[in-house]
């Protein structure tokens, strides 16, 4: 290995370091607490290398956001493994149900990162892939929509709109469990999910579309 492709790897293995030793230290403190001098300390480094990955802390916390949604894009892409749209739907939703809850402290950290980031002080490049990377799982929930269009199972409100109230149902679902509500009540994940799916798909009450004008 040349000294340059060994300088590469150390440098990319130093950012890698830089972004984990982050993480971890807003798992157990709010992001607006931690410094990062804070993350130099941690790592023993200067705080000037860490400048060298990240011009601000908002970049490193953009970049937390952008990974977290990469890894969440990843998992709803396994949708389309199904056939039919029902199916695609509810692959979907346990993904992203799936992606929450299999590391809620990684949820967490990377919504308190994206809540707290001022976007105007993020670098272009990581702006621009944070809106390409929005655009991307919108146009999986697009799919997903159209295809339920065409086998005629979807009402006629548009596709933002019935994307946006599902996208909206299902991450209310999620945050229900993450801020402990109804912890008593809620004895079973599986249920719950199952009951999500249900209210997504058939509407909470019984008698359909009875009540609607």
């Amino acid at each position: 290995m040349g000294v340059s492709e060994r300088k590469k790897r150390e440098f990319a293995q130093r950012e890698t370091d830089i972004l984990n030793c982050a993480i971890e230290l807003f798992r157990t403190k709010h992001p607006s607490l931690v410094k990062m001098d804070d993350i130099a300390k941690h790592l023993e480094i200067g705080r000037g290398t860490i400048y060298l990955h990240f011009k601000s802390k908002d970049d490193l916390m953009a970049r937390i956001q952008y990974e977290d949604y990469v890894r969440l894009r990843a998992r709803l892409e396994k949708a389309f493994e199904e056939k039919t749209a029902i199916e695609m739907s509810r692959r979907a939703i346990r993904a992203y149900i799936e992606h929450c809850l299999g590391d809620k402290h990684m949820y967490v950290v990377a919504k308190q990162c994206g809540v707290n980031l001022n976007i105007e002080n993020v670098s272009d490049d990581l702006r621009k892939m944070l809106i390409d990377e929005r655009s991307n799982r919108l146009s999986l929930l697009e799919k997903i929509y159209k295809q339920a269009k065409n086998e005629n199972l979807i009402n006629s409100r548009g596709t933002y709109p019935n994307v946006a109230v599902a996208w909206g149902m299902i991450r209310g679902a999620v945050e229900v469990i993450l801020d402990g509500h109804f912890q008593n009540e809620i004895k079973s994940e599986k249920a719950y999910l199952e009951t999500i799916e249900h209210v997504l798909f058939f509407g909470l009450f019984s008698g359909g579309n009875k009540g609607e004008t």
